[in-house]
């Protein structure tokens, strides 16, 4: 009762901390232009002297509130077919101008300048243009505030810079056919204009937003003057042709050891004039995206990997949408179900003679849409094939395996802004698989937002429905509730409540960590960004979870310490604390109840230095025990180096060793039940050692001409000791008739793509790529063991080449 009581008394104190920050938005007026300028990253047409400068910035960092230490001018223009920025951005050391370059949409630091749109003006999504002073583009879309970014969005935009002895020039065009905007006659967009000048890590912003403000874009300043546009209906088609080869040893699945093949398919997005939006691809073709890497995945979840398939990520801002773990977490739509990756295991003494190794998207369409009134549209509609597998046994003969049906997914997702920046939704998803009922998923969301977006009220109800084996219906229902103060200066927190029913699944078409589970999350948090001799920001943050199941067993009772500061010299250092005496885990065991977990305590130490130097480091170690003297021990080192303006490579190296890990290793019928008994679980000290070294690097020839490379090598191997039965979730007998093998799995990973821009929008991807995995080794293997025989295993080696036609109608 006291712990709930001085709980209680924090988050009183929390939100009655009512410092509010205020709002002082800007006007800038775009003029338009009888002749378009020519973008060629000076400004010597007369057409700039129509318009008016804005030229009153304000520092963010490192001196906020302070004037801007180098003058800034932004000038507007637009004609019926684009909006232009001419931007002059004056540098008394125009010597130490830096300007990197990279690939497009990747950011080093360097002298930037971006320009932010509200072109909806609905306080919540804006679409950011970016360019620094060697000319390098980014386009970056930004929804629910700011708080999430799509990096992924890419439009057909231009712009040219120029470097001179008074600072540097950006010359920068936006079709309006790359732009969502309501049909008006007057139109008056949200605007920000944000410089960086890489020296002395300096943050201008036009329309001045404090750090201690929540918020970003319902802070922006206004651009009007654009009037009497024509509609905007538009047809862009890219259709693409690729030419593969796939090489491999000579197996008894792969005969041939080798593989060639082509495709062809387009992608298409249509604009009737509308703020209507219309995406389609037939037969898509990713053979250009990053693999995933590798990963030790000994737990009961599975692992969550981010989409990197361009299709799926544009158009974000409106499908999404979030349960568990925050705004980026998952959600009840997960697109990499679309398309997923299939495996199919050989039959003991047989083998694989032909495989899918993806379920191959026939097509897949999504509509998206904002209305004036703040109605956010979106559905996605995608079909994949059926899917075989030729099957041989050990006797020779072949059999046909259906590995994955045909399947519709489809999605449907609506959302009302209302007041000055809260929203409220609701989406409904189907999967329809070839012979068996449709699963479904339902929900409603909300983010109400109040006094400036200082306090805000956010959560979701959802239910699913699906089938199991015998294709009887099951039903579930799932929902979080949060209230959380964001801004201030000092004091911010939240207080949130969640339940999983027992019976949620929504895995068809979305993404949750487990079901049957509630809990309660109190979060408090105090910041100081007043800038002295010591520190540039400091935080101190506590987080307290209680969790547990409908069955009443406590799985999670911790509380977590944080503390961050970054130093004047901009090196940041963050130190956590965390203590959990959670009682049970109701999953461990795999379907045979409880299991008394061990408490655990674990503190971890991440070090990172300034980001501006050409060569940047960051360091992150952990350390921790639980109460059956377990050890856990991981270290990951980060190094970035720039040896040249267009050169950037990057090192992670990881290990993590987990020793005696009391864990699960078996569910047995032991020797002295007999054969009808139902089975035990069997538990063992459990030691792992992971390493995994990744190698990312890019050569930039141009802007448009790029080479990249990416490679990792994992190894991860473990043993088994001291097998136990579990009689009871805390008792448990010696069981030495029982043994698992050591494992060590090895893997390497890489991918080298030449990407080239021939003309706006259109690109030739040449892409190799190699794959090797098994396990080789025990645990007694050494790390020089490991490296030489991960490179004996059989290659898996791909040739492609991509090329691409952006037309635009």
């Amino acid at each position: 009762m006291h712990r709930r009581s001085l709980l209680g008394f924090l988050f009183i104190a929390l939100f009655f901390d009512c410092a509010l920050a205020g709002n002082n938005p800007k006007f800038a007026t775009a003029v338009r232009t009888p002749v378009a300028p020519k973008i060629d990253g000076t400004l010597n047409e007369p057409e700039w002297k129509l318009a008016k400068p804005i030229t009153d910035f304000t520092q963010q960092d490192p001196d906020e509130g302070a004037p801007a230490s180098q003058r800034t001018e932004i000038r507007i223009l637009y004609d019926n077919d684009a909006i232009y920025f001419g931007c002059t951005m004056y540098d008394t050391e125009a010597t130490k101008i830096v300007g990197r370059l990279a690939r497009r949409d990747d950011q080093p630091v360097s002298d930037v300048l971006s320009i932010c749109l509200d072109t909806y003006h609905d306080h919540q999504t804006c679409l950011e243009f970016i360019v620094n002073a060697a000319g390098l583009k980014a386009d970056i879309l930004q929804y629910n505030d700011g708080v999430d970014l799509d990096h992924s969005w890419d439009a057909v935009w231009d712009a040219r810079t120029s470097i001179t002895d008074r600072g540097w020039v950006a010359e920068i065009k936006i079709s309006f056919h790359a732009l969502r905007f309501p049909q008006k006659e007057a139109l008056e967009f949200g605007l920000q204009v944000i410089r960086l000048i890489a020296r002395n890590n300096e943050r201008q912003l036009w329309a001045m937003i404090k750090k201690s403000e929540s918020g970003f874009i319902s802070k922006f300043g206004h651009l009007v003057g654009i009037e009497n546009l024509p509609p905007t209906a538009n047809l862009q088609v890219i259709p693409y042709v690729v030419a593969s080869g796939r090489f491999e040893p000579i197996s008894p699945g792969y005969p041939n050891g080798h593989e060639f093949s082509s495709n062809a398919g387009f992608d298409l997005k249509y604009r009737p004039g509308s703020g209507l939006t219309v995406d389609a691809t037939i037969n898509p073709d990713f053979g250009q995206v990053e693999a995933d890497p590798a990963v030790l995945n000994l737990t009961t979840y599975e692992t969550f990997y981010p989409e990197n398939r361009p299709f799926f990520i544009e158009g974000t801002q409106i499908i999404k949408y979030t349960t568990f773990g925050g705004t980026a977490g998952p959600g009840l739509f997960y697109s990499r179900r679309i398309g997923r990756a299939l495996n199919v295991d050989p039959p003991p003494g047989g083998y694989i003679e032909s495989q899918p190794r993806f379920a191959t998207i026939l097509g897949a369409a999504k509509i998206s849409e904002k209305t004036a009134s703040g109605l956010s549209i979106g559905a996605i509609e995608a079909v994949t094939r059926k899917e075989t597998a030729t099957v041989v046994d050990s006797l020779g003969k072949r059999t046909t395996e259906l590995v994955e049906p045909l399947t519709n997914y489809s999605l449907i997702r609506l959302r009302q802004d209302f007041m000055a920046n809260s929203n409220v939704g609701m989406i409904v998803t189907s999967v329809n698989r070839d012979g068996r009922w449709p699963a479904m998923t339902a929900g409603t969301d909300w983010s109400l937002k109040f006094l400036e977006s200082v306090y805000r009220v956010d959560g979701f109800l959802a239910g699913s429905r699906t089938t199991d084996s015998t294709n009887a219906r099951i039903d579930g229902t799932a929902g979080k509730f949060n209230f959380s103060k964001d801004g201030g200066p000092h004091w911010r927190g939240s207080l949130s409540f969640d339940f999983t029913g027992k019976k949620f699944n929504d895995d068809d078409i979305g993404f949750f960590r487990r079901p049957n589970d509630y809990g309660w999350i109190g979060q408090i948090l105090y910041r100081d960004d007043e800038v002295t001799s010591l520190e540039r920001l400091w935080s101190l943050s506590s987080m307290y979870h209680l969790r547990r199941n409908f069955d009443g067993a406590e799985i999670i009772n911790s509380i977590n310490l944080d503390a961050q500061i970054t130093l004047p010299n901009w090196w940041f250092i963050d130190c956590t604390a965390t203590l959990d005496r959670g009682k049970y885990d109701d999953r461990e065991t795999r379907g045979n109840g409880l299991y008394r977990r061990p408490g655990t305590q674990n503190v971890a130490l991440d070090v990172k230095s300034d980001k501006r130097e050409l060569a940047v480091g960051e360091v992150i170690m952990t350390w921790g025990t639980d109460q059956r003297m377990g050890r856990f021990l991981s270290l990951q080192g980060d190094l970035e180096l720039k040896p040249a303006s267009n050169v950037t490579v990057q090192f992670d190296l990881q290990r993590a060793l987990r020793e005696n890990e009391f864990a699960w290793a078996d569910n047995i019928v032991p020797a002295w039940s007999s054969s009808m008994a139902s089975t035990s679980s069997v538990f063992a000290n459990r030691t792992t050692d992971n390493w995994s070294f990744t190698t990312r690097g890019s050569y930039v020839f141009t802007t448009d001409l790029t080479l990249q490379v990416y490679f990792q090598l994992f190894f991860a191997k473990g043993k088994y000791e001291d097998y136990q039965i579990l009689l009871a979730p805390d008792r448990f007998v010696s069981y030495p008739l029982y043994s698992r093998p050591d494992f060590n799995e090895l893997s390497f990973n890489s991918n080298v793509v030449l990407r080239w821009e021939y003309l706006p929008g259109s690109t030739i991807y040449l892409v190799w790529s190699q794959a090797r995995a098994g396990g080789r080794g025990t645990y007694e293997s050494t790390f020089g063991d490991s490296f030489n025989n991960t490179f004996t295993l059989p290659a898996d080696n791909v040739v492609l080449l991509k090329v691409s036609y952006w037309l635009s109608m």
